[in-house]
């Protein structure tokens, strides 16, 4: 990487393959091994239990991706991007937004339940039995109006600009950032999922597109201030970088329209597949139906 940062810079595809590039932080590194290794571990004993558990390679499948995904986001050169240029910061929270919902369709709930010892799942299983006080919890955490608003203040929050900036100047606040935008984005797409133990949030898919599209609004409006404001909003980056204020102010909204577009985007497409999923099941219905 140049030792001048360059706003806007695009790194060549042999820079993101070099492991040179990469930070390896150990926290970081443990937390994904025993994510990867404790999967693997509960899969295969569910398998096992189960005479058709070659139909959990899809779930194996998008746990892979998603650890991936979170691996890319935290460890690759996108971290020390991030820490560089508001525009890549933000391509950096949408790695993390949506490693969410592909991990989800992992199932880690029943697969981790089956990595752990069994004196440990019998106690972690009575506390998520249906009734029991984890349950509960779960099930109000994942209703979707306190989801929604935990995504929503996850989101906002953390671009606040003092807050922001004081992101930027410590290693533990800027982890923090990371792990409570993540749990929120987990929060947010777990109703939309539908994972166990917490199923069944949803009783229609008109339901499950406005949750998107409210989403994919306020997401638009937040990119919207951050690409139009007309002075730099982070003031770290003015102080670090020694750049034109111009350049700063490109980047800046770059990053902007990274929220603006690439967010709202891809929730309105999956709510638009999501309405019409539910208007060709009443079609549908109304073909098949006797006349």
């Amino acid at each position: 990487m140049s030792s001048v940062p360059e706003p806007l810079v695009w790194l060549p595809l042999s820079a993101w393959l070099d492991p040179r590039n990469w930070t390896w932080r150990v926290p970081v590194v443990v937390v994904l091994s025993w994510l990867l290794a404790g999967y693997a571990v509960g899969m295969m004993r569910l398998a096992a239990r189960w005479p058709q558990g070659w139909r959990l390679a899809p779930r194996a499948f998008a746990w892979g991706i998603g650890a991936a995904m979170l691996a890319l986001a935290l460890l690759s050169p996108l971290d020390d991007l991030g820490g560089l240029f508001f525009s890549w910061h933000m391509v950096q929270h949408l790695v993390l937004l949506y490693a969410a919902p592909v991990l989800l369709q992992g199932w880690p709930y029943p697969v981790f339940l089956w990595a752990l010892p069994a004196c440990l799942r019998v106690r972690v299983a009575a506390l998520l039995r249906h009734g029991a006080l984890g349950d509960r919890l779960l099930r109000w955490a994942t209703r979707p109006v306190v989801a929604f608003a935990t995504g929503i203040l996850s989101l906002w929050l953390w671009h606040y600009p003092p807050l922001y900036d004081a992101v930027l100047a410590r290693r533990w606040l800027h982890d923090l950032e990371h792990l409570t935008f993540f749990l929120g984005a987990l929060l947010y797409w777990w109703p939309l999922i539908g994972a166990p133990p917490a199923t069944g949030r949803f009783r229609t898919d008109g339901g499950r597109a406005l949750y998107l599209i409210l989403y994919g609004v306020q997401a638009g409006v937040l990119g919207a201030l951050v690409t139009f404001w007309p002075s730099v909003l982070y003031h770290r980056y003015l102080a670090a970088s020694g750049v034109p204020v111009e350049r700063l102010l490109a980047d800046q909204a770059f990053g902007g329209l990274v929220m603006w577009l690439s967010g709202p985007i891809v929730v309105t497409l999956l709510a638009l597949a999501t309405l019409g999923r539910a208007s060709r099941e009443v079609v549908e219905s109304e073909v098949l139906a006797p006349h």
